[in-house]
């Protein structure tokens, strides 16, 4: 596996320490017909801070890729590039169709319904990213990648 960098558009994800406790968006688009991304890459598209819940994870495909396409969301280790959780948030999502996913149920990936993580995840340390794992090789597709999150320091 290859980690993508590339320039993505969106928001980014500073804050500022007048936003403690505050919901805020992270908002990437991946444009893969100027980014192509080959098959089993994943493309980083957010650092998450420490102490922030990340509550919701939504991809909205703009445009469909033309071919066989799905993606996982999960998220994956700063150090090394490990996944923590490849499809924590989002699992198989298909890019080949213009529509909306998104996470239902993080408890059943972060936590197992009664577990710590039953609203969301919460990152205790700014060690990990959220990534998108692009099962197949695409070169057309647009998608909106979404996160909900609450700055808890």
């Amino acid at each position: 596996m290859a980690v993508e960098t590339f320039a993505l558009t969106g928001d980014g994800n500073a804050l500022s320490e007048n936003d403690s406790g505050k919901l805020f968006v992270l908002k990437t688009t991946v444009t893969c017909s100027t980014n192509g991304v080959t098959a089993a890459n994943v493309v980083k598209l957010w650092d998450i801070p420490a102490n922030t819940l990340v509550t919701e994870v939504i991809a909205n495909v703009r445009t469909a890729e033309g071919g066989t396409l799905t993606i996982d969301v999960g998220d994956y280790l700063d150090a090394d590039d490990t996944a923590v959780n490849a499809d924590g948030f989002l699992d198989g999502i298909n890019g080949n169709s213009a529509a909306a996913s998104k996470s239902l149920g993080l408890d059943v990936a972060y936590g197992g319904g009664g577990g710590t993580n039953t609203y969301g995840k919460f990152y205790t340390a700014a060690t990990a990213y959220i990534g998108a794992l692009f099962n197949n090789t695409a070169d057309t597709a647009v998608i909106d990648f979404i996160a909900i999150c609450m700055d808890c320091r």
